[in-house]
């Protein structure tokens, strides 16, 4: 929880200092208007822990090939996305007490391709696969439901393809 209170902090004074890619409504300061990338907490943002953050479609595909039955759970996020920086240290603490489940993150900004492809309207959304299909969907920042999925998921057979 420590980062997320240095989160707060940074984004405080981010907000309050000028930023040209800060725009005005109402007299509020907006920080959405402009790409996560050019923005100075990005960097810290991006902090994923121990877990995995896909760069292509080809490494997915790869990936989901790999993992055979193993079950594979897909984090949709970005780094404007609060709710999706608010579950993330909950995902990286499973991925570490979980390590027969493979846990996954895609940026949604850096591989739009990828969320389009599966359908993904929210942040943050979990995908689950096992065998290259989805076989269940979270969306939300909801911890005891991610963790009921994963626990529902790792447990069951693998199906055979």
């Amino acid at each position: 929880m420590a980062i997320w209170a240095v989160l707060v902090v940074m984004t405080a004074a981010v907000a309050a200092s000028p930023s040209p890619f800060a725009s005005s409504t109402a007299g509020r300061s907006t920080l959405l208007s402009c790409s996560a990338q050019s923005l100075p907490l990005a960097p810290l943002l991006r902090l994923r822990g121990g877990v995995h953050t896909l760069t292509s479609m080809e490494e997915w595909e790869t990936m989901k090939a790999e993992a055979g039955d193993k079950l594979i759970v897909l984090d949709f996020t970005a780094t404007w996305c609060g709710p999706c920086q608010a579950i993330a240290p909950v995902f990286t603490a499973m991925a570490e007490e979980r390590p027969d489940v493979l846990f996954v993150k895609c940026d949604v900004d850096e591989l739009a391709e990828l969320a389009a492809a599966e359908g993904v309207s929210s942040m943050p959304t979990f995908l689950f696969f096992r065998n290259g299909e989805s076989i269940a969907t979270l969306r939300g920042a909801d911890p005891e439901g991610l963790r009921a999925l994963v626990e529902e998921h790792a447990a069951a057979e693998p199906v055979e393809a």
